[in-house]
């Protein structure tokens, strides 16, 4: 269940920077970039546990903000092309793609000289 009226301490968009900053230096550090679910929100919990993250004024950990925000950690990486999740009979595996994260908002220092059309949600380098 995801809750719309909520009163978190931080913002979607640092809630997202801080887990994708943790869960990509996780993933990093694990064999071929994977690691199981529950190892990844064990890990992550432990690496986040400085940042205080509350709500209604009670701490929290990330994972469940990500669970209040977002339905689950699943759907989270879901919606992001550089995680890949594998269920394996009843293991669930979450595997990084690709060398490193590119945010959006730099793309443009990427392609100095290229023209950048926008389609949605991707970008078109003509």
């Amino acid at each position: 269940m995801v809750h719309k009226n909520s009163k978190w301490n931080i913002s979607q968009k640092k809630g997202e920077d801080i887990s994708h900053k943790y869960i990509i230096e996780i993933l990093e550090d694990s064999k071929n970039n994977m690691i199981s679910l529950s190892e990844l929100t064990i890990i992550l919990n432990q690496r986040t546990k400085h940042i205080k993250i509350n709500h209604r004024n009670k701490k929290k950990t990330i994972t469940l903000y990500l669970k209040c925000i977002y339905g689950s950690i699943i759907n989270f990486l879901t919606n992001f092309n550089f995680y890949k999740v594998i269920k394996n009979n009843e293991s669930i595996y979450i595997e990084l793609i690709g060398d490193k994260l590119i945010d959006r908002h730099n793309i443009k220092n990427l392609y100095n000289d290229w023209i950048m059309v926008s389609d949605e949600d991707d970008f078109i380098v003509i």
